[in-house]
């Protein structure tokens, strides 16, 4: 036992020294006696989700929370802290909650509650997602069985830190000076030969302007009292995508908030489904307006020129972030021109900065999705990027023929990507794809169509794109 909490204990360094490292951001310290109000929280990243400075329920989250639940029924969810929250196009806030569910003798459970608030006060439910606290050996942590084995881990019953509980604490962590742990709730615990306990903590590493954390904390309790730190395990607050679990009034505001004149009215975009999340360009051409952005992020930037096609999309945050496909040439004789995605931030005051590049992805592999192609030179029946993104009649003809059987959904090409010259020419085309359905959700997708020397025309894969998920922000 000794030589494994040896081992972890390594583990534990490494990961506090990894947190070290990470940008800073304007968040105050751990035990600041500071008013702040979770609305306005520091941000680090344009989007990103930011640790509560203080995690306390005030009178306006309970408010803001039970609005969002008030049409649950069956489950009684009790409000624990706020996490964090997401500057969005209003705010996303992140709970955890206790909730159990209405029958006799039922056991609570751990749970995030994501709600969103918008810029009228209207209140939704975004989601609601089981909270893991059991380790596994390969450093990730699931959700308790519902019929604990003896032995396994269990929910606590009262998330409250004991006088009892963090002077044990305060014993476990005496030997770790690179960083100051916050104990916000007891999560769980484990029985074994003494007990384990899983306590979800605020994370501050001991440096100048300091990024806090949160991560589950793992603690020994000995028969004889003795208290290890074994273990830690870095949490985020990333809400899973998906659908909202339930809609709320929206349309109707918090019973505190005041409005003078007629009521606000609140509706979400079509093909904006989650707040925060990227939407579809309605029209991707390259106007004067986002070319003015487009120019601006990236006049700082030599060596390469950057040429924008098309606009796929944007994305509300405190402001606005787009993603543009551009085609890139590195400024040298003879270079080879490649296509690539930029995400760019546009702030509320005007200005704008490059968030992230990605290589645009464009040749088929056997797990349904793509990949760059590289820049070295392109061996005989490889792929290359196309020496235009131009869609031209030839090309919209080709496309056209062989979609003529496919009436599930309206194509629009938007750019010619990259060609492979076989038997003939495939081709990879970045298309709108609109379902033939009332209020349809347009999408992306890379579509390859096989162009025959006798002139035929086939879809041999499709592929959907999301260009969201390659912005890193720069990460």
């Amino acid at each position: 036992m000794k030589k494994l909490i040896a081992i972890l204990l390594c583990m534990l360094m490494l990961v506090a020294v990894a947190a070290c490292k990470k940008a800073p951001e304007q968040t105050p310290a751990v035990g600041a006696e500071t008013q702040s109000d979770p609305e306005t929280p520091a941000i680090g990243k344009v989007g990103g989700w930011t640790i509560a400075a203080d995690t306390a329920l005030t009178d306006e989250l309970k408010a803001i929370f039970e609005k969002a639940l008030e049409e649950l029924v069956g489950v009684d969810y009790v409000p624990v802290a706020l996490l964090g929250t997401q500057v969005v196009a209003g705010t996303n806030y992140c709970f955890l909650t206790q909730g159990t569910v209405v029958y006799p003798d039922a056991v609570p459970q751990f749970k995030l509650v994501y709600v969103y608030k918008n810029l009228e006060g209207g209140v939704k439910l975004m989601n609601i997602v089981d909270l893991p606290v059991v380790p596994n050996e390969d450093g990730t942590v699931s959700v308790p069985s519902s019929e604990a084995a003896l032995g396994g881990w269990t929910y606590e019953s009262d998330p409250a830190i004991s006088d009892e509980l963090r002077a044990e604490l305060d014993k476990a962590f005496e030997g770790l000076v690179g960083a100051d742990y916050l104990p916000i709730a007891n999560l769980a615990s484990q029985v074994v030969n003494g007990t384990n306990r899983c306590i979800l903590c605020k994370v501050t590493p001991v440096v100048p302007n300091p990024v806090p954390h949160y991560a589950l904390v793992y603690c020994y309790v000995s028969a004889d009292g003795e208290e290890t730190m074994t273990y830690a395990v870095d949490f985020d607050l990333d809400m899973p995508e998906g659908e909202p679990v339930a809609e709320a009034n929206f349309d109707e505001p918090l019973a505190e908030e005041k409005y003078v004149g007629d009521e606000p009215e609140f509706e979400e975009p079509a093909d904006e489904p989650l707040a925060g999340g990227w939407a579809i360009a309605e029209d991707p051409a390259m106007t004067e307006e986002r070319r003015a952005i487009f120019d601006k992020a990236i006049e700082g930037i030599v060596g390469v020129e950057y040429k924008p096609i098309a606009c796929l999309g944007t994305q509300v945050v405190a402001g606005t972030n787009y993603c543009f496909l551009a085609q890139s040439t590195a400024v040298t004789p003879d270079a080879m021109q490649k296509y690539v995605l930029i995400y760019v931030y546009a702030d509320l005051g005007g200005g704008a900065q490059v968030m992230n590049f990605a290589d645009m992805p464009v040749i088929p592999n056997e797990y349904g999705t793509a990949e760059p192609i590289p820049m070295e030179e392109t061996l005989e029946g490889g792929w290359a990027y196309a020496e235009s993104p131009e869609i031209t009649g030839e090309i919209k003809a080709s496309l056209e023929k062989a979609l003529e059987s496919l009436v599930g959904a309206d194509y629009e090409p938007i750019a010619n990507l990259g060609t492979q010259i076989v038997a003939g020419t495939n081709r990879c085309l970045l298309c709108r794809i609109t379902p033939v359905t009332p209020n349809p959700v347009p999408h992306y997708a890379l579509v390859y169509v096989y162009e025959a020397l006798d002139g035929a025309s086939e879809i041999t894969d499709v592929f959907d794109f999301d260009f969201g998920a390659l912005c890193t922000y720069g990460a």
